[in-house]
C-alpha cells in the first residue's frame, strides 16, 4: 500500500508512553497516536487503518475485497484522501488530488479495553460523491465524550461510482465500500473498545444522503442500529446519477478507450492513469462545477447482487427499509452551497441572471429529468415565483439561495423523513438549525463575512472539527456542547437528549411536520408547519420520486440534456 501524507490531525502527544497498539487476530497489530479533545482529554488516534484491498491495477471499478493479514506493525498516523478532482483548488495548483489506494478508516477511542462496549459513531463524509474525505471531520469536540468515532474513505467521483448499466460494471462501488467498512467495523470495533451492537451511522450531505441508503439496502442490514442524515437524503435531486452509460462511455471515449463492447471498456479503463480518468469530471461539469455531482448511485436492478434494486422513493413508500431510529436536518440557508462561490463573483450572478434558462437546469440539477419542451417554461415559473421581475444580483442573492435551499436540499428532506416515518415503528425526528455563529462555512466561498443565514454543513461544524473556526465565542462553544450531546446522547440510547421535549414526526403523512428549530443554544423550539415552498414544487413536471410512477430506470433517464450552452 501506498502511504501518501495529506493532512494530520493535529494532537497533543501524551510524552513518556509509548505509541498504543491494538492487535486486530485476522489482521495484525496496529500502531497508533493520541489526540486531546476540545477540553482537554486524551484519547487514542489510530488514523490510517486499512479495511480493504487497495482498489487498484485489476481491483479498479471492482467491489471491495478483503486485505490479506500483515506481519509489521502496521503505523496508523497517516490521514488519506481518495483520488477525487478539486473544485477548491488554489491556483497554480493540480485540480486532482488524493490517491487510488484510499479504503482506510480513522478511529479514536478513549480505551483499549475490549469490555469497555463504548458506543460507537461512524462518520460517512459528504462532498457530492465527488470530494472530501473521512479526515476532514475531525474528533476534538465529539472525543470530550465516552465514545469511539470512527470516519473513512470511500471511492468517489468516477473511480467510485462509474456504471455500464450491467454486471460487467454495475456501479455503486463507492457505496460498497461503505458496506464493506461497517462489516469491517462490526467484526473489530470491539479491539478499539468500542461495541459492536450500538453502532450509530453518521453524515452531511452526500454522507447524509449514504446514511439513508444504508437504511434501504439490504445489504447493510444488520450493521448499524440508529442513524443521522444532514442536509441529505436519498430523495434529493442529486443523489441518483441519470444516464449512467453515456457518460461512462462518454469518460471511456474522453481518454482513448473504444466503447464499441463494455468489457474491453472497462479494461482498458483500469489501464489509463487513475488521475487521467478523474481529470475528466470537468468534461461533466459544463459550467463552474456544475452539476455539482455528475457521478453518484445508481438503481444497480441490473446486478446479480443489487445493493439499490429498486428506486429509493418505491422502497420506503412499500416498506423496504430498516425499522430503525433516525434523525434527518436542514438547515435555513442550505443553497449557499454552491451559491456562496457565485457571490464571491459577481460576474458569475450576472451571468445566471443574462441566461437563466440554459444555466439554471444545471445548477438545479433538472437538466435531464424535465422534457426538453418544457424546459425553458419550468426555469421562468421559478424565476417568477421567487424573484418576480427582479435581477439576479446581490442585493436579490438571499432570494436566490432560498431557490436552491428548497430544491437542491429542504423539499427531498421534508418528503423523505414524511414518508419514511409513515413507513417505519421507530421514531424519525427532523431538525431546522438556523444559528448563524461567529463564523460560517460560507465566508471562504463568499469571500465575506456577511451573515446569510446557517451555512450548508455549518451545523455539522459544530460537531467535528473542521477548517472553520466554531469555538471563538461562549455562544458558539455553548452550541458545540449543544449538538455534541444532542448527538451522543441519542448514539448511546436512541433519544436525543435536549434542553426541551423533541417529539417524533407523527405517523400520519397528512399531518403538519413536527421539528426542532434550534435558532441559537438557548433558543429552541419545536415548531408544527410544513415548508412554505414544497407545493410549488411538487406541481413541476420533474421526473422524479413520486412522478416515476413504475418506470424503469430507463424511461427515468430518456430526457436529454439542453444543448444551448452560452460558455462554449
Amino acid at each position: 500500500m501506498k502511504a501518501i501524507i495529506t493532512f494530520v490531525v493535529t494532537t497533543s502527544l501524551v510524552y513518556g508512553q509509548s505509541p498504543p497498539l491494538v492487535n486486530i487476530p485476522t489482521l495484525g497489530t496496529v500502531e497508533g497516536g493520541y489526540g486531546e479533545s476540545l477540553e482537554g482529554r486524551s484519547f487514542y488516534a489510530f488514523e490510517g487503518v486499512p479495511y480493504a484491498r487497495p482498489p487498484v491495477g485489476k481491483y479498479r471499478f471492482r467491489e471491495p475485497t478483503p486485505l490479506k493479514p500483515w506481519h509489521d506493525i502496521w503505523t496508523a498516523k497517516t490521514i488519506y484522501k481518495c483520488m477525487q478532482y478539486n473544485q477548491y483548488t488554489p491556483p497554480g495548483e493540480d485540480f486532482v488530488i488524493g490517491d487510488e489506494d484510499c479504503l482506510y478508516l480513522n478511529i479514536y477511542t478513549p480505551r483499549l479495553d475490549q469490555n469497555a462496549k463504548l458506543d460507537v459513531i461512524v462518520y460517512i463524509h459528504g462532498g457530492a460523491f465527488m470530494f472530501l474525505y473521512g479526515g476532514f471531520q475531525g474528533p476534538q469536540y465529539i472525543m470530550d465524550k465516552d465514545i469511539v468515532y470512527v470516519n473513512l474513505n470511500y471511492r468517489l467521483g468516477p473511480l467510485g461510482f462509474l456504471s455500464a448499466e450491467n454486471e460487467i460494471l454495475p456501479g455503486n462501488n463507492g457505496m460498497k465500500d461503505q458496506i464493506f467498512a461497517l462489516q469491517w467495523i462490526q467484526e473489530n470495533v470491539k479491539y478499539f473498545g468500542g461495541n459492536p451492537n450500538s453502532v450509530t451511522i453518521f453524515g452531511m450531505s452526500a454522507g447524509g444522503a449514504s446514511i439513508h441508503f444504508h437504511y434501504l439496502s439490504p445489504k447493510s442490514r444488520g450493521l448499524f442500529h440508529r442513524g443521522i442524515s444532514q442536509s441529505g437524503t436519498m430523495l434529493n435531486p442529486w443523489v441518483l446519477v441519470e444516464k449512467p452509460l453515456e457518460k461512462t462511455k462518454k469518460l471511456a471515449a474522453n481518454v482513448g478507450c473504444s466503447t464499441k463492447q463494455t468489457k474491453s471498456m472497462v479494461e482498458c479503463l483500469k489501464r489509463r492513469p487513475a488521475k487521467q480518468i478523474v481529470a475528466s469530471v470537468k468534461e461533466f461539469q459544463p459550467w463552474l462545477y456544475n452539476p455539482f455531482s455528475p457521478f453518484g448511485l445508481v438503481v444497480d436492478s441490473w446486478s446479480a447482487d443489487p445493493v439499490l434494486p429498486s428506486h429509493p422513493y418505491n422502497l420506503i413508500r412499500n416498506k423496504q427499509v430498516a425499522d430503525l431510529p433516525w434523525i434527518a436536518s436542514f438547515t435555513s440557508s442550505e443553497g449557499l452551497y454552491p451559491a456562496a462561490d457565485f457571490y464571491g463573483q459577481e460576474e458569475f450572478l450576472n451571468d445566471i441572471d443574462v441566461h437563466w434558462n440554459e444555466l439554471l437546469p444545471f445548477i438545479l440539477d433538472y437538466n435531464n429529468t424535465v422534457d426538453p419542451e418544457l424546459l425553458d417554461q419550468l426555469s421562468q415559473k421559478i424565476r417568477k415565483h421567487y424573484l418576480g421581475d427582479k435581477k439576479v444580483s446581490k442585493s436579490t442573492f438571499l432570494e436566490f439561495v432560498k431557490i436552491l435551499t428548497d430544491r437542491i436540499f429542504a423539499v427531498d428532506i421534508q418528503k423523505a423523513v414524511r414518508l419514511q416515518s409513515s413507513a417505519v415503528t421507530q421514531p424519525v425526528y427532523l431538525y431546522y438549525f438556523t444559528h448563524r455563529g461567529a463564523h460560517s462555512k460560507s465566508e471562504a466561498r463568499s469571500g465575506t463575512n456577511l451573515d446569510f443565514g446557517a451555512a450548508h454543513g455549518d451545523d455539522t461544524s459544530y460537531i467535528f472539527k473542521t477548517n472553520v473556526n466554531m469555538t471563538s465565542t461562549e455562544d458558539d462553544k455553548s452550541m458545540v456542547q449543544l449538538l455534541v450531546e444532542l448527538v451522543t446522547s441519542y448514539a448511546k440510547t436512541g433519544k436525543p437528549n435536549v434542553p426541551i421535549e423533541w417529539p417524533a414526526l407523527s405517523k400520519n403523512v397528512k399531518e403538519p411536520l413536527i421539528f426542532l428549530k434550534i435558532a441559537s443554544p438557548k433558543n429552541l423550539t419545536i415548531e408544527r408547519e410544513d415548508l412554505e415552498n414544497a407545493k410549488f414544487w411538487e406541481s413541476l413536471p420533474i421526473k422524479e420520486n413520486e412522478k416515476l410512477g413504475n418506470s424503469s430506470i430507463g424511461e427515468f433517464t430518456n430526457f436529454g440534456e439542453s444543448p444551448r450552452r452560452f460558455w462554449k
